[in-house]
């Protein structure tokens, strides 16, 4: 406890409580005075003291190291009562068994050895889908489990679309459906490292989200709204501790892409919104803008073609998450805004000969322009303006060639 400057500390049967010496200190049982001690001796006993020393020795030790292994195996059965363009076309049901295996160090393991943790998952699942002629298609489906380590929780998602054929390629309207309940993973609950040591028992996370999409294919347009309702979030505060928001709290999301040309010349727009309800457990920013424009040319007919453009990429101001590389996670930070500034752009080459694409690449070309924005996350720089090269040429064969 970092605030009564007090430690306690443990290995095996071998416990110590050490307090710092402060002022007014409850715990004082006499005049406290130089020389600390007085010829206190303590003899600790433990199952293998080579283990230890070993430990100690080897700087260069380190138990840091973390994995997870899972074991998944069904039995299900699959009926398809009617045709495949049905409206009930095809039902699934089964159960499962899960084996879980995680590893994470532990005091204990000076003593005893390094020893992985084990859990056990039983759950069962049903889905169905559908579809009439090609105007409606629906899918759904079910997962809980019913004993184990994720006892209770469970998952429920639906999908409907409906298409209409004013011209060959339709407009049509997806929606999606999602509620779930769920325990936090076990590095939420578990961890010991040099850096970072926690041992939660945190609630379980209930999330619900509704989602539409319309989409004009003939006109390479998207439209998109969500919206999530989540409880009991985790995230990772400006410390990168791990904690959990106990009220609900909402997301709202929405994304227009529309790609159009005039002639060779072509305009890829992207935009997207967002809002979170809070902003110190969810940053996001409200707005995000993601253009490209190239011109697109014929080198030789049917043989080569050929781009040339700039993909700017830009956000308004928000505390952007840091990153933390022992942990591997983005951390919440409230001390620097960062974006609203300048957009960050990537000119390129494309050139597209059959199979084969040739790219060259001008990273951050607008660098400085027309403000400075040196960071793509807090304390992380960006690129700097440099060239890129590449070669993508996939290898297949295919038609009997």
């Amino acid at each position: 406890r970092k605030e009564d400057r007090f430690v306690f500390l443990s290995l095996g049967e071998i416990q110590f409580m050490l307090q710092e010496l402060v002022e007014d200190n409850k715990w004082e049982t006499g005049k406290l005075e130089y020389p600390f001690g007085r010829g206190i001796n303590f003899q600790l006993e433990v199952d293998d003291v080579n283990k230890i020393s070993v430990r100690i020795e080897n700087e260069n030790a380190s138990n840091d190291s973390i994995y997870t292994m899972q074991f998944d195996n069904r039995l299900f059965i699959r009926l398809q009562p009617f045709d495949n363009d049905a409206i009930i076309s095809k039902i699934d049901g089964g159960v499962g068994y899960q084996r879980l295996s995680h590893y994470t160090f532990n005091p204990k393991y000076f003593t005893s050895g390094h020893k992985n943790s084990y859990a056990n998952n039983l759950y069962i699942y049903a889905g169905a889908s559908g579809m009439f002629k090609k105007y409606i298609n629906w899918s759904a489906n079910g997962k809980y489990y019913y004993a184990g380590y994720n006892a209770n929780d469970f998952s429920l998602d639906g999908k409907l679309r409906l298409s209409i054929y004013p011209f060959p390629e339709g407009i049509h309207l997806t929606g999606k459906i999602h509620t779930s309940l769920r325990r936090p993973d076990w590095f939420s609950d578990n961890l010991y490292t040099n850096h970072y040591i926690w041992n939660n028992s945190f609630d379980k996370i209930s999330e619900s989200k509704i989602e539409g999409t319309l989409t004009i294919d003939k006109f390479d347009l998207e439209a998109f709204a969500g919206y999530a309702l989540v409880d009991n979030m985790i995230y990772y505060d400006s410390l990168a501790i791990i904690r959990q928001h106990s009220e609900p709290m909402s997301v709202l999301s929405g994304y227009l892409k529309y790609n159009f040309h005039l002639g060779p010349v072509h305009f890829d727009n992207r935009v997207l919104y967002q809002w979170s309800s809070n902003q110190e457990v969810l940053p996001l920013p409200k707005l995000s803008l993601n253009l490209k424009y190239y011109l697109q040319f014929p080198v030789v007919k049917n043989v080569m073609t050929m781009q040339i453009g700039a993909n700017a990429i830009f956000h308004t101001a928000y505390y952007k998450q840091a990153y933390n590389p022992a942990l591997g996670q983005f951390y919440n930070q409230n001390s620097e805004l960062i974006g609203g500034t300048a957009p960050y752009i990537d000119f390129f080459v494309n050139v597209q000969w059959k199979n084969a694409c040739v790219f060259v690449k001008y990273l951050n070309g607008a660098k400085d322009w027309p403000t400075s924005d040196y960071f793509s996350a807090y304390h992380y720089i960006r690129s700097q303006p440099q060239f890129k090269f590449g070669l993508f040429w996939p290898f297949y064969i295919g038609n009997g060639n």
